[in-house]
């Protein structure tokens, strides 16, 4: 390939618009040929290269423009226009620009030499100079009028825990609360001047409870001292024995039984005892077991000696000579004389 003579006038300058414009230099220069003529309106490849310290430095910036000479082989270009001239350091030494030249779009290029920028722009120097001292600070200035009310910023962090204050007054006491989805006593629990031996709800969800008297009120008594008359349907509910122990009570010729021992309690302060039918005195032996473990041995339901079964007398009347009883050894229960002496417990219901 023959040699291009090339002439080069050009002219650096900085982009000195404000901070906000793009950082290049602006270059300059008249393309001839070998024939010292203006290359016209040709299409030629310029390689910008910048040096750090001298000539042959590393290099700390590197472009290829393609530009378009006129009539008169002018081309302009602005090198930083295709790379970031931010990459060069301008505060770590001399700088130096190489300019090669490819006439012929070959990639061939030619190095038409290297200078020293001999003067770094205020603009490009300042993006990556090191500040300078601290001026002294200047008298205060009158103070402007309040600006608008700014946005409410974040929430700060929880402070510590204060001391705990002391303890206020005891509020009044509120209304009782309607009754949860589970039962508010239990069996075994002590309640309303006896002991709980069984809990149930009706169809409306309202709780009732069985509680039976904490001791027993005699341990041989009578069912009735007339022990040959029927009282009939009165006295022969098998699952309440309130209007059983009344109708006993109020048969003619009554002197003692084991439903009087139970009229006459008013344990826990309640009057409403009553001797137990069938199927209550059965929720006793039921909870025998929990009943006896809170009550002890001398006040619990008396099981038999020796394989003889304690019983208890119902207030359930079977026929003019007999009414129901129930064994508190194995829980059967079965007819017996009126006139036999067995265990008498009373209840109440809430």
């Amino acid at each position: 390939m023959s040699k291009i003579y090339t002439l080069f006038i050009a002219i650096l300058l900085a982009n000195l618009a404000m901070a906000q414009a793009p950082q290049q230099l602006n270059y300059q220069a008249v393309v001839h040929n070998a024939s010292g003529q203006p290359v016209s309106n040709g299409t030629v490849s310029l390689r910008f290269i910048i040096h750090n310290d001298s000539a042959t430095g590393t290099q700390a910036f590197t472009e290829i423009q393609n530009v378009t000479a006129n009539q008169f082989g002018l081309v302009n270009a602005q090198i930083g226009s295709v790379n970031n001239l931010n990459v060069v350091d301008w505060s770590t030494g001399p700088k130096f620009l190489r300019v090669q030249l490819d006439t012929t779009g070959s990639n061939d290029y030619v190095d038409m030499g290297t200078s020293q920028l001999l003067s770094v722009p205020y603009s490009l120097f300042s993006g990556n100079n090191i500040a300078g001292p601290t001026g002294a600070t200047g008298e205060q200035g009158i103070t402007g009028p309040t600006g608008a009310t700014g946005d409410t910023g974040p929430t700060g962090m929880a402070g510590a825990t204060g001391i705990t204050g002391n303890t206020g007054p005891i509020g009044l006491q509120g209304a009782t609360g309607a009754s949860g989805p589970g039962f508010q006593h239990y069996i075994g629990q002590l309640y309303a001047g006896g002991i709980v031996v069984s809990v149930w709800k009706d169809t409306s969800g309202n709780e009732h409870g069985l509680v039976a008297s904490l001791t027993d009120l005699s341990t041989s008594s009578v069912w009735s001292n007339d022990s040959t008359i029927q009282i009939g349907v009165t006295a022969q509910n098998p699952r309440t024995g309130a209007a059983n122990t009344d109708a006993i009570v109020a048969q003619p010729g009554h002197i003692t039984s084991a439903a009087l021992f139970c009229h006459n309690y008013t344990g826990g302060g309640y009057n409403d005892w009553y001797l137990p039918a069938v199927w209550e005195l059965q929720q006793c032996y039921n909870a025998d077991m929990i009943v006896n473990q809170v009550l002890g041995d001398t006040n619990c339901f008396q099981s038999g000696v020796n394989g003889h079964p304690g019983y208890y007398w119902t207030s359930t009347e079977m026929d003019n000579y007999q009414a129901w009883g129930m064994s508190f050894y194995d829980g059967g229960t079965s007819w017996g004389s009126k006139g036999y002496a067995f265990h008498v417990r009373a209840v109440r219901r809430y």
